[in-house]
């Protein structure tokens, strides 16, 4: 046996650099990567039959309602995605309540420029709802979609901001 280390083995270093490259990933993904351009989930579609809003057009800081018909799974989490001539912007991500996870807090919302080290809970619920949204006081009126920002696949419906 020499005084040198033993070299490491190919199969040794592979556990460490999966999850190195799972980091460098994930780093890009959700509230915290979401500074860019474009929709949260460019692949989500609208499908307002499966929400019903309390209100829209709606005012900045108001509280609103949202009811599911069809029951639908989905998360607490929420994305107001802003149209922009023909493409979505993601503006804010907002924390749904809700009766059906007592865990869910009181509803918050941030700005995606303001989203480092914030989040929600990776939670999956059904139900009829509601659930409650506050829509964040410093948005601008004009043309929205309110997305769910962690269900599969994600959906979303018109709102207007008054």
């Amino acid at each position: 046996m020499s005084g040198y280390p033993a070299k490491p083995r190919l199969k040794q270093l592979l556990p460490a650099a999966v999850v190195i490259l799972l980091g460098v990933l994930l780093a890009g993904c959700g509230p915290a990567g979401a500074k860019g351009p474009g929709a949260h989930d460019p692949a989500a579609q609208m499908r307002p039959e499966l929400l019903e809003i309390s209100a829209s057009p709606a005012n900045p800081g108001q509280t609103i309602s949202i009811r599911f018909p069809q029951e639908t799974e989905r998360g607490i989490a929420w994305v107001l995605e802003e149209q922009y001539g023909d493409i979505w912007h993601a503006r804010y991500f907002l924390s749904a309540t809700t009766g059906a996870y007592e865990g869910s807090g009181s509803p918050i919302w941030w700005s995606v420029d303001d989203g480092e080290g914030r989040g929600w809970e990776d939670i999956g619920i059904a139900g009829p709802g509601p659930d409650t949204l506050i829509i964040p006081d410093s948005i601008r009126p004009g043309k929205y979609r309110l997305c769910t920002a962690n269900s599969m696949p994600n959906f979303c419906t018109p709102l207007d901001i008054a």
